[in-house]
């Protein structure tokens, strides 16, 4: 309610002439109390002078008017506000918050000296000729918060901040915003089933395809990349990942280890090797799989079994290395792999004492400890050799490398681009050692003897730090480990013996259950022997292999029979000798003695003898069956033209021929890469 009026406002009113002049007579008439409006000539008068019924008509227009106002635009931004705190406002509404409180507390601060109504058509007067100050000045535009060229201050814009600050506080002060519109369109399904593929089609090909198809209003390409913007990644994204990739979206819960002791828990899991290596049983390449087992604790790598797939087998081998270094377990942590799901090693951890725990399905991230290790450990292995296949191998080299190192399989039988089994297995001992005294950045810090600065801990300094607290490792049974860990297969005696993956054993106490089935035990790292039990499990003994075999003759004379033909050879070819030389040949016994000390005589007989053979030899040319071998007697040939000699018609014929060959092309190939590589 407004405490002065002008006369134009009051003209018209009940109770007052129709003119504002006529009005302005009145009042002098009447001795109205006036006072000139600030900022303007007019003059306005108390309401107190007015006639009654010209009050009652101002009260009843007042009281329309904020009703009005209220159910249009306040009581709406007030219901917005209450349901957002003053903490949850935006950057942009909190500017504007501030700006319009210097004005309430502008006008809080002239109020004490003047009325609220004159301290804000102050205001408004100083706001319209450009004089407020400085600090108000540069907040005007932003307190107004609208996109118009006219931004001044206004008596009823005031008076609502005046309203809504005493209300709701600061936060009244505040703008609404209109919220992201979150509803979904009709169409936003049929895109969606074009969109959310395995194949992760762009927008553009899974619009156009979705135009095809859709029979309604179809959006344009610009509603559409809005929409997808509005959803969160994993909406987005569903459909296009797997569940499991699905879950880098997603938020996640960090696992601790710092209240563990070792031994606590055993995490495994298997990695297939990112190069190649020589398979000791086919002699091709193959990638092998190696099954890791961590201690999750100090981080320590216990135990290590490489095979060419993961299986139980494996699996038990890698356990038992785990427990003979590192002792018993309480939990073993593993996946749901053919390899670890399965009763041969669900047995095992029973026996031990210990619980399997098996990861939920598509829950990789959980395990991330032993996936980290693989990278660490096996990738980083992988990349230091020539047969490294994995993603980051450049394309045209692993071409090269592939091609070259099979030419030489199919040529030599062996390749040096590759590791052999042996020198694959040394290569993982010393990354697993190299591994375990490394700092690990998971681990407490301590400081360095050597340089005085503070590190983490190492693997194995972790496990010997817990040892210094006083925990020691339970250790199991050598038998017992040794007994859990051998597979074990149901075959049939006979006469004493059994027959398993090609080889005899043979145990005598198996004479008395001759025909009969029994259970053996076999370690895949030793053939020596295997353990027979009966079909109840009760250990009979140890098989040995061949352990009933001997030699089909004694040994004294075989090697009496090896004398007589190493002498009746050397007969032979000492007459062959003297058919071709027409000389008697004589054999000399081995001496110590320098050469010097023979006869000059017999010196140049044993030269003559020599040129002999060389010339019989030269003309007996044969050309060797081998492909490498060959080559090299045509380098030999090649030289020998080359510097003049003369070859024999045979020689010249294959010398002449054999560039035409196919292997010479490919050995030829082979030494050019290799040049251009050494050149590189």
């Amino acid at each position: 309610m407004r405490s002065w009026y002008t006369a134009q406002e009051l003209a018209g009113l009940p109770g007052m002439p129709g003119t504002d002049r006529n009005v302005r007579l009145m009042a002098e008439r009447e001795g109205w109390e006036g006072q000139r409006r600030l900022g303007s000539k007019a003059i306005e008068y108390g309401f107190a002078a007015l006639p009654p019924e010209t009050q009652a008509a101002l009260l009843t227009a007042s009281v329309g008017v904020e009703k009005a106002e209220l159910a249009t635009v306040q009581d709406q931004k007030l219901a917005s506000r209450d349901a957002v705190p003053a903490s949850r406002l935006t950057d942009d509404q909190r500017d504007v918050m501030t700006a319009r409180l210097a004005f309430v507390r502008e006008i809080e601060r002239m109020s004490q000296l003047v009325s609220q109504q004159r301290a804000i058509m102050t205001l408004v007067g100083l706001a319209r000729d450009g004089q407020l100050s400085p600090y108000l000045a540069a907040r005007v535009e932003r307190a107004n918060d609208r996109k118009t060229a006219d931004r001044s201050l206004s008596e009823r814009t005031l008076k609502r901040w005046l309203a809504d600050y005493r209300k709701h506080g600061e936060a009244g002060l505040a703008p609404a915003r209109r919220k992201a519109d979150l509803s979904v369109p009709d169409w936003a399904a049929d895109f969606l089933r074009c969109y959310q593929r395995p194949t992760k089609p762009a927008v553009e090909r899974a619009y156009a395809e979705f135009c095809t198809k859709f029979r309604g209003n179809t959006p344009s390409i610009h509603q559409v990349r809005r929409f997808l913007e509005k959803l969160s990644p994993e909406a987005r994204e569903r459909g296009r990942y797997s569940p499991q990739e699905l879950k880098a979206f997603q938020p996640f819960r960090r696992r601790t280890t710092k209240n563990l002791l070792p031994g606590d828990v055993y995490t495994a899991d298997g990695h297939k090797f990112d190069s190649e290596v020589i398979n000791p049983h086919t002699g091709k390449p193959h990638r092998p799989e190696i099954t890791t087992v961590l201690d999750v604790a100090t981080r320590r790598v216990l135990g290590v079994s490489i095979g060419e797939a993961e299986n139980a087998i494996d699996v038990m081998f890698a356990l038992r290395d785990a427990i003979q270094r590192g002792g018993m377990f309480a939990l073993f942590y593993v996946d749901n792999g053919s390899g670890f799901a399965n009763e041969a090693v669900r047995e095992v951890v029973d026996r031990l004492g210990g619980e399997m725990v098996h990861a939920l399905p598509y829950n990789s991230q959980a395990r991330g400890l032993i996936e980290r290790a693989h990278r660490t450990i096996w990738v980083a292995a992988a990349k230091k050799l020539t047969s490294y296949i994995g993603v980051d191998m450049d394309k045209h080299a692993g071409t090269k490398v592939h091609r070259i190192s099979r030419q030489q399989l199919r040529d030599q039988g062996s390749t040096r681009l590759i590791p052999t089994m042996a020198e694959f297995m040394a290569a993982a001992e010393i990354e697993i050692e190299d591994y375990n005294n490394k700092p690990h950045r998971a681990l407490a810090k301590i400081r360095d003897a050597g340089t005085g600065r503070m590190r983490h801990m190492s693997p194995n300094e972790a496990w010997e730090a817990a040892r210094g607290t006083g925990w020691e490792p339970m250790l199991a049974p050598a038998e017992l480990v040794s007994d859990l860990m051998r597979p074990q297969v149901v075959r049939r005696t006979v006469r004493g013996e059994i027959t398993w993956d090609g080889n005899r054993y043979f145990l005598n106490e198996l004479r008395h259950i001759h025909g009969e089935d029994v259970r053996i035990a076999y370690d895949v790292r030793d053939a020596s022997r295997i353990w027979v039990r009966t079909m109840d499990g009760e250990l009979i003994g140890e098989a040995l292999l061949d352990g009933n075999a001997s030699d089909y003759m004694p040994l004294n004379r075989i090697e009496k029979a090896r004398d007589r033909r190493a002498q009746g050879q050397l007969k032979r070819g000492i007459d062959k000798l003297e058919t071709l030389t027409g000389a008697r040949v004589e054999l000399v016994a081995s001496t110590t003695a320098a050469n010097a000390n023979l006869e000059p005589a017999l010196l140049e007989q044993a030269q003559h003898y020599a040129e002999l053979a060389m010339e019989r030899q030269a003309a007996e040319f044969e050309v060797p069956g081998d492909a490498m071998a060959r080559y090299d007697l045509w380098q030999r040939l090649d030289a020998r033209q080359k510097a003049g000699e003369s070859l024999s018609q045979d020689e010249a014929s294959w010398h002449a021929s054999y560039p035409r060959h196919i292997d010479f092309k490919s050995i030829q190939r082979m030494y050019d890469f290799a040049a251009e590589q050494a050149r590189a």
